[in-house]
């Protein structure tokens, strides 16, 4: 895991700080959970194009369309 230094407001973090103690969790907890929660498109977009990159150099690690609806109707979890 990852650091970041963070600068906030003397009112924010202690309402944020007041918040963790509350909910029996960290600030941190909290930062994440909210920074997860307003950008999960743009997080989502930006894993599967890492995923689309990561196919297009290996592609004998992905599974081709045929194969995928192949797995469907078999009932095979992939």
């Amino acid at each position: 895991m990852k650091r970041l230094l963070v600068n906030l407001p003397d009112d924010l973090h202690e309402e944020l700080r007041e918040l963790a103690h509350r909910k029996k969790t960290t600030m941190s907890a909290l930062f994440r959970e909210a920074v997860e929660t307003a950008y999960e498109d743009e997080l989502d977009a930006i894993e599967l194009d890492r995923a689309l990159e990561d196919s297009a150099r290996d592609p004998s690690a992905s599974m081709s369309w045929s194969e995928f609806k192949a797995s469907l109707r078999s009932g095979v979890q992939g």
